[in-house]
């Protein structure tokens, strides 16, 4: 699941990243989240290209019940009171990355891209970190979580700075169901062996 708030171009970016730094930690342990990459980006930032001031958080989610009991809490509905009811895209998630591989992640790298009408869909693979698919407008969706930026930035992608990671709790009865690299790449519940 994403959305993203577009700010002015003098938005005082500062401000999102406070947020982040407050905020971030209490999704931390949030039931049926595997994690939120809280990411914004900078219009004017050289280092990392984006073309517009954003806010734009990137969940994922362990079950569909997990993304709507966030979408009707209180935390989500004071979000939309102060940036606006945003547009939500969601994915079927097809491949997940280990919970490891995001310890120093420090930047986001998404694409979204067309599938091809009649292609085999059973080929379709990627070399990202995290892939998935929305059949209603077949698209083709491929995140990476770096540690920092690499050389060539794929055309038309999406790149962010990584605020926080918070890694929710995966619980024993929403484990049916679950795609394999969700249920590997999950955090371990609380209180179980690190």
């Amino acid at each position: 699941m994403h959305y993203r708030f577009t700010l002015p171009a003098d938005y005082d970016m500062a401000l999102i990243e406070q947020r982040i730094a407050s905020n971030g930690a209490k999704l931390d342990g949030f039931p049926g989240l595997l994690f939120k990459a809280y990411l914004y980006g900078r219009h004017d930032e050289v280092a990392l290209p984006c073309r517009e001031n954003r806010y734009a958080p990137f969940y994922v989610w362990q079950s569909a019940w997990a993304m709507h009991s966030f979408l009707a809490s209180e935390g989500f509905a004071a979000l939309t009171k102060q940036f606006g009811w945003p547009h939500i895209e969601t994915w079927h998630l097809l491949s997940a990355p280990q919970m490891e591989a995001l310890d120093q992640a420090r930047v986001a790298i998404l694409r979204r891209t067309r599938i091809t009408p009649h292609c085999s869909l059973a080929e379709l693979h990627t070399g990202a970190m995290l892939s998935g698919w929305d059949l209603s407008r077949w698209q083709w969706l491929e995140v990476d979580l770096l540690a920092s930026l690499p050389q060539a930035i794929p055309a038309g992608a999406d790149v962010y700075h990584i605020g926080y990671l918070a890694r929710g709790a995966l619980h024993p009865e929403q484990v049916d169901g679950l795609h394999p690299a969700v249920i590997l790449g999950a955090a371990p519940m609380p209180g179980a062996p690190r």
